[in-house]
């Protein structure tokens, strides 16, 4: 069978003509960061004129001429004239220039010669949703919620003169209600997720505050609400609401909060806020949101049909046919999944990680291990039973209390006498506080089992039963209601709890030390791989997380949280002196002495100080090679088979000598299409080839799961920490997994 594999990507179908656009020169007192200051007033003139305005760093263009004063602004422009730009001298504004011109023509695209096809406000969106049937929309049964399809674009210009267009599309859920709907309701919409929905520019925040004033009473930047809508030309907007329309304020920075008219507000809506509120909604419109690489594509056609010719650039056009990997100058390739070694020295193969229940870990909990339990009032039994079934299936190969041929003796040691346990009022955190006070006076706790209430989200970063734990440095597992309801009923519901039971064994495990398997060769020279990333908790101040130390088999060594916060995304040099200072450490104790060879891997953009590594590791005789890893891609791999579009299996990339693109998820059996991983060396001597296979191997090694993660385990356990940063020890190596 004939197989290509392609990028989601499609080329204009001529190179990109030269236009002449207006120049600016941007003067302003404010003294800050050069690049921020015009991007942000560039912002302001495009939100103010409603033309194309796009910036380079150096100058401001416009696709009219522009004349006047923003009010309020910081800054004032000096008018150059029109000027012809020659094109691969001035690629970003021509890429941003076609977006513009992309989104005037979608403006005006029509379906049955009625209705306009396209939102084009800060995003581009569109309620007409392909089916077998044609377009259609959907809305809930209440009318309250529709599914939009969301189109997110990118434009490159290559050596070769042409446009490349990436494509991404997605599904985006709007609620029919305003804020306004929800204040005449009598519902407090304080600390809803908000977008404004009148807004060209994307703003979206948390909604603060119901003010104690109206639309028309005055502002620091204006003499009220309604005359600032009146002097940007959207009188339309206000003219027919009411006067004495309170105003509310939404936070879209951490401490920066403004005013809003609350009709202008819509409450921003999740996959799994919607199955919340309407699950059979969430059914109807399943099928819309995971869609396969053929639906994608069908879609990625009709939307450049949509497009048509760009009229200013010489009626540019671009193909339907998406681009084949060579002429984005990469090289396709495959990476084979890795074998993997747990108990006996056994090997398994990946998607067979349930085998080493019947082998065993390669690394066991090197001690007895005590779990204390604490449960709501009332719930005994339930806990009961979940304390039988952990003790019979990690000590003695039992499920359901019978022996079970897949399932070795001896998985962990767990302490046989009565369990040490408290009960707490459900409903009442403070009471749960107070018996979890009583359970941390009990000297000797490895790890605590606690069952919560459903509707808290087991494993999520604000979850105040796993916070409790993490400050008195106890691991901790959370289990629902629902989940210990189902081990209560035992038998009766076949072999239903088996999966959470093996994932609950995996989770004591990963928090007490354990290791269940390693990579049986990792390629390339290298002795030990560091996670890094940093978390964000409020305007300005920023601490950076280190997943440490992995060994070139993918144990884990320790993770190492710094104490001491930052400004900026910028890791400094005093915080990198600590962190790897630590990587150091770590490695020693286990191995006698100092790594040779160093890969980091950087959740993101690694923009820290490169004279800092260069100095810090050469002073020290050690390797070392930077590699950024991005979750957030802009375009997806689509393998072509006999001529059938499908999704690319699991291992298949494209790469060139510093980038490359590569596939992470099985998708087999499973709805959607798999979003590959981008991976940039930064620095180094290791080939992309290993680099590739090795962040594909790492992904493979999540845990806390029979499930694999999409980011290899170096960034993604450092992602980890950076979102439930409240419940990992900070200021010491540890090796254990307190979030997962």
């Amino acid at each position: 069978m004939e197989k290509d594999l392609r990028m989601e990507v499609f080329s204009s179908k001529d190179i990109v003509r030269e236009t002449c656009l207006h120049v600016y020169q941007l003067h302003t007192q404010k003294i800050d960061n050069a690049f921020s200051i015009i991007r942000g007033a560039a912002w302001k003139l495009r939100n103010y004129y409603h033309v194309g305005v796009f910036e380079d760093g150096k100058r401001i263009y416009t696709t009219e001429k522009i004349e006047g004063n923003v009010p309020n602004a910081d800054f004032s422009i000096e008018y150059e004239g029109l000027q012809e730009l020659p094109v691969l001298s001035h690629r970003k504004i021509y890429c941003e220039l076609i977006k513009y011109l992309i989104t005037q023509n979608l403006s005006k695209v029509m379906i049955f010669d009625k209705y306009r096809k396209y939102s084009c406000k800060s995003n581009i969106t569109s309620k007409w949703l392909m089916t077998n049937q044609g377009f259609q929309t959907f809305t809930s049964e209440n009318k309250e919620i529709s599914i939009e399809r969301k189109y997110n674009f990118w434009v490159e210009i290559l050596d070769n003169g042409k446009a490349y267009l990436r494509l991404d599309t997605g599904s985006v859920f709007t609620s029919n209600l305003t804020v306004n709907d929800y204040l005449i309701r009598g519902v407090d919409p304080t600390g809803m997720e908000v977008k404004n929905d009148w807004a060209k520019n994307n703003q979206t925040g948390i909604l603060t505050e119901i003010c104690d004033f109206t639309v028309t009473d005055k502002l620091d930047f204006a003499d009220n609400l309604k005359a600032y809508y009146i002097e940007r030309k959207e009188g339309y907007r206000v003219e027919k609401i009411p006067d004495d329309t309170t105003v509310v304020k939404v936070e879209l920075q951490p401490g920066k909060s403004y005013p809003y008219y609350p009709q202008a507000l819509k409450p921003v809506l999740t996959r799994e806020k919607v199955g919340e509120i309407d699950p059979l909604f969430s059914l109807r419109i399943d099928s819309y949101v995971k869609r396969d690489m053929q639906t994608r594509l069908e879609l990625d056609i009709d939307f450049i049909r949509d497009i048509g010719a760009l009229s200013d650039l010489a009626n540019l056009e671009f193909n339907t046919e998406t681009c084949t990997v060579e002429e984005m100058e990469y090289t396709k390739g495959k990476v084979p999944l890795p074998k993997l070694i747990c108990g006996k020295d056994k090997v398994i193969e990946c998607g067979k990680e349930f085998q080493v229940f019947n082998y065993g870990f390669y690394r066991k909990t090197d001690r007895k291990i005590r779990i204390g339990y604490i449960y709501p009032k009332n719930t005994f039994e339930e806990m009961k039973a979940i304390v039988n079934e952990i003790y019979s299936f990690a000590t003695l190969g039992k499920y359901h209390g019978e022996r079970d041929k897949y399932i070795i003796e001896g998985l962990l040691d767990i302490q046989a006498e009565p369990m040490i346990r408290e009960e707490y009022e459900i409903g009442d955190l403070t009471d749960y506080k107070r018996a979890a006070n009583r359970l941390q006076k009990v000297e000797g706790i490895d790890i605590v089992i606690a069952l919560i209430p459903d509707g808290v989200d087991e494993d999520g970063p604000y979850n105040p039963f796993k916070t409790i734990w993490a400050k008195a440095n106890i691991p901790s597992q959370m289990i629902s209601m629902k989940t210990a309801e189902l081990f209560a009923r035992g038998k009766a519901e076949g072999n239903k709890s088996k999966y959470y039971l093996q994932n609950i064994i995996l989770g004591i495990l990963g928090k007490t030390g354990g290791v269940p398997w390693i990579v049986k060769d990792m390629p390339g020279n290298v002795d030990c791989f560091v996670g890094l990333d940093v978390a964000t908790v409020a305007k300005g101040i920023h601490y950076p997380a280190c997943s440490v130390v992995f060994d070139k088999y993918g144990r884990l060594l320790g993770f190492y949280k710094p104490t001491t916060p930052q400004q900026g995304e910028k890791i400094t040099t005093r915080i990198l002196q600590d962190i790897f200072d630590q990587v150091i450490f770590s490695y020693e104790d286990k191995f006698g002495e100092r790594p040779k060879n160093v890969v980091i891997h950087r959740d993101g953009f690694s923009n820290e100080n490169d004279d800092w590594y260069k100095n810090y590791f050469g002073a020290k005789g050690i390797e070392y090679t930077i590699i950024e890893v991005r979750k957030n891609i802009s375009s997806k791999l689509i393998l072509l088979q006999d001529d059938k579009v499908t999704n690319p299996p699991m291992g298949y990339c494209v790469y060139n000598n510093n980038r490359g693109y590569l596939i992470t998820t099985d998708m087999k059996n499973k709805k959607g299409s798999p979003n590959p991983i981008l991976i940039e060396k930064k620095c180094g001597d290791i080939s992309m080839a290993h680099i590739l296979t090795q962040i594909l191997y790492l992904s493979q090694l999540h845990v806390g799961s029979t499930h694999k993660m999409r980011l290899p385990i170096t960034t993604g356990y450092a992602d980890k920490i950076c979102k439930n940063r409240d419940f990992v020890p900070e200021g010491k190596v540890d090796d254990r997994l307190f979030f997962l």
